[in-house]
């Protein structure tokens, strides 16, 4: 989506706990719409500055849905080009931000933290009646697929102790037959629970799982880890010995969030301190601003790894391209640049329409890239 005259994105974070009349969020949101109204006004170009009051009157109906308090989902987003009729609205159930902003293109910094943050996870609820497979994103949490243990015990009667044996005087030979027939048990939900690895290996594939939590008794999930670590695909796995069953999808997606947020938090800070090694050795990454832009010129970003709280100016050349201060494309005079004032929002949309990864890091993994802009990328080549 890209309008000259300007695209208007609004985001809005619904908080429950908020019953006011005037709930701070919308308060927000409200002076962040009053400022690009300001700003409308104060265009010295009259047909933009006409085009972009009219184009925000017409909108009202849409932007009251966005703010209003009994529409579901926590997190809601607004796009609208001013030149054209269009309006794409999205809801998810995690937080994104309260502001309001009107440039060329969409405002996609709140998005991508939410990918980051609200990336496919999976949780594998493991019981003695088998694996409960859900799955988590952006704050929805969707009961899967149930893979059930079902076991014929009816060869097995000879070994449960006999009604008559409390009565018969032989009540150690009673407990021996009922240890028994439950280790019997206990061993053939192992050996089920083994043989799901390559089904839940393909499920968690398919459903693109950064991360998975495994819930459930200790001995019982490890056989399930065992399976999901020797996956040749790059996944965290996260073990909670707590039997969850009994809860239903959104209970189990509480219990496990502060677990897999964490297993977030440490994958962010491995990718950050993989690109920074791999540009130290001279390999496929890059630190630092100019060349992390050099690789953007050159399409070569697989993943761009991000301070999402960093300011970074810069500036744009006639061709479109940006460049950090002092830096110049070849013939090109200081006097032909355009100032940029935000050059993280203009990585993430060249992230996004070149088909790269983008990783907003939170601040305790952009700490790694501290001294190098807060930015590096992982290479394609």
């Amino acid at each position: 989506m890209d309008d000259e005259m300007g695209v208007l994105t609004v985001y809005a974070t619904a908080d429950p706990r908020d019953k006011s009349a005037s709930p701070a969020w919308r308060l927000a949101v409200g002076n962040a719409l009053g400022a690009v109204r300001n700003g409308a006004a104060d265009d010295g170009d009259k047909e933009r500055r006409a085009a972009v009051l009219e184009r925000l009157d017409r909108l009202q109906p849409e932007i009251e849905t966005v703010l209003d308090a009994g529409e579901s989902g926590v997190g809601r987003a607004l796009f609208a080009p001013v030149s054209r009729d269009e309006v794409h609205t999205l809801t998810v159930q995690m937080p994104l931000d309260d502001c309001a902003v009107l440039q060329r293109r969409p405002y996609l910094r709140p998005l991508a933290g939410a990918l980051t943050f609200g990336a496919p996870a999976g949780v594998l609820a493991v019981s003695h009646e088998g694996v409960r497979v859900i799955d988590l994103r952006f704050g929805v949490a969707r009961e899967v697929t149930r893979l059930a243990f079902e076991l014929d015990t009816d060869d097995w009667r000879s070994m449960r102790a006999p009604a008559s044996a409390a009565q018969t005087g032989t009540p150690s030979r009673a407990a021996g037959q009922v240890d028994r027939f439950d280790r019997r048990v206990e061993d053939h939900l192992q050996r089920y629970l083994s043989s799901l690895r390559p089904r839940i290996t393909e499920i968690a594939d398919e459903q693109g799982w950064e991360s998975v939590a495994v819930t459930g008794d200790r001995r019982l999930i490890d056989v399930v880890r065992r399976g999901l670590e020797s996956s040749p695909s790059r996944r965290d796995v996260v073990l909670l010995d707590r039997v969850a069953e009994s809860l239903s999808a959104p209970e189990v997606a509480a219990l496990v969030r502060p677990e897999l947020d964490e297993a977030r938090r440490r994958r962010c800070r491995a990718l950050a301190e993989q690109a920074r090694e791999a540009a130290l050795a001279g390999g496929l990454g890059t630190t630092g601003l100019s060349d992390t832009l050099g690789a953007f010129r050159e399409h070569r970003v697989a993943h761009l790894v991000l301070d999402g709280t960093r300011e970074l100016r810069g500036q744009r050349a006639p061709d479109g391209r940006y460049y950090p201060h002092g830096e110049l494309p070849p013939g090109e005079s200081p006097a032909a640049m355009a100032e940029e004032p935000d050059l993280g929002e203009r990585m993430i949309e060249l992230g996004f329409t070149s088909g790269a990864e983008v990783t907003l890091l939170p601040p305790e993994a952009a700490a790694v890239l501290a001294e190098e802009d807060g930015v590096a990328a992982l290479l394609r080549w």
